[in-house]
């Protein structure tokens, strides 16, 4: 078993505050996170449901060119947050070292650590300890088996030609799988697929729409439903059929390789 440190921050509603930071490690900067991000509630609140408080979640992972870490942020509700007991959003985000994602962490686990951190701590306010992931490598193409169940074979061959076309181009992406879990685990798929195992382009994702789609800084967005999409520097993509026209070939040979792999298994 391998143990990883991460540095942590809380954003949320604070005791004759409002929404502020709540709570936060040492070793980390939230403010980097909102310079970099926009928003410290990176989605629409309304994704996140307050009549399926402890089930409804989401989840953005950004990772930055050239940087040692790559933000982890689970979004929730909780409820008796503030001095009138009030519920609110809360935003529990991490900096997971890239290095250790590049070894065969998952994050599955870096999620684990996260809710036994709030079974053992609650909602915190102040200082926090760096939180402690418990974890063994895990093969990467054992992490994507899954995959083929929520996105397409020609969706996938689209996503690795638009990135090697064009860094700079951001997705919506129309996932297979109704369910938020299914948007969320298909964000962690496509993370350690064309970040963390190809290096192909950066990859911050949104595992439910933002406010609006024209501020936010991810180049991925996951939805149960398509969505109407600005026209500058977005394609929207659907998982819900499979395209049986247009070209199969993948700019990457690497990627190809992979995708014809998971594919055909």
């Amino acid at each position: 078993m391998k143990v990883t440190l991460a540095e942590h921050f809380i954003y949320g509603p604070v005791p004759k505050k409002g929404y502020a930071k709540r709570a936060r490690s040492q070793n980390i900067s939230p403010d980097e996170y909102e310079r970099f991000l926009g928003y410290y509630i990176p989605i629409d609140p309304a994704y996140v449901s307050a009549e399926d408080m402890f089930r409804s979640e989401a989840r953005l992972v950004a990772s930055a060119r050239g940087s040692e870490g790559v933000y982890f942020s689970k979004i929730f509700r909780r409820s008796k947050l503030d001095e009138k007991g009030r519920s609110g959003i809360l935003t529990h985000t991490l900096l997971v070292p890239r290095s250790a994602l590049e070894q065969g962490l998952t994050y599955d686990d870096v999620e684990k650590a996260v809710n036994r951190h709030e079974e053992r701590f609650g909602i915190p306010l102040g200082d926090m300890a760096p939180i402690e992931i418990e974890w063994q490598p895990v093969p990467f193409e054992k992490e994507i088996e899954g995959m083929k169940h929520l996105i397409s074979k020609a969706t996938m061959n689209r996503l690795v030609d638009g990135f090697t076309k064009d860094p700079k181009v951001k997705f919506v992406i129309t996932c297979r799988g109704t369910e938020q879990r299914d948007r969320i685990r298909l964000g962690y798929m496509l993370s350690k697929f064309l970040d963390i195992n190809l290096g192909l382009v950066p990859i911050s994702f949104l595992s439910e729409p933002p406010l609006n789609l024209q501020d936010t800084q991810c180049n991925l967005v996951l939805t149960k439903i398509p969505l109407t999409v600005p026209q500058k520097g977005w394609r929207a993509v659907s998982s819900l059929v499979d395209a049986m026209s247009g070209s199969d070939e993948s700019s990457s040979q690497k990627a190809k390789e992979l995708i014809d792999r998971m594919y055909s298994s």
